[in-house]
């Protein structure tokens, strides 16, 4: 997925309303989100895919201490990890 924050597409909602399944189909196979535009307020439109993964990403960063770990985990080099569960 691109960085939604420099690239989004941007549709106007009488041209949703005119090329919906177009759109939906755009959004199911890119992956990208779509911002879709209204004077009254926007709405941002993505596929249930990138949904679920937002709202895990949220939960994970939620618990206390799970963000700092994860960073933690990322910076080390895979021949540093575990091969196997030690529980």
């Amino acid at each position: 997925m691109t960085d939604a924050r420099r690239s989004m597409k941007q549709v106007q909602l009488k041209d949703v309303q005119e090329n919906f399944e177009q759109i939906f189909e755009d959004v199911l196979m890119s992956g990208d989100p779509v911002k879709i535009l209204k004077e009254t307020g926007n709405a941002i439109h993505v596929s249930e895919e990138v949904w679920r993964g937002m709202t895990a990403t949220l939960n994970l960063v939620s618990i206390p201490g799970m963000r700092a770990s994860i960073r933690s985990g990322m910076r080390k080099p895979i021949a540093d990890t575990a091969t196997g569960l030690y529980w």
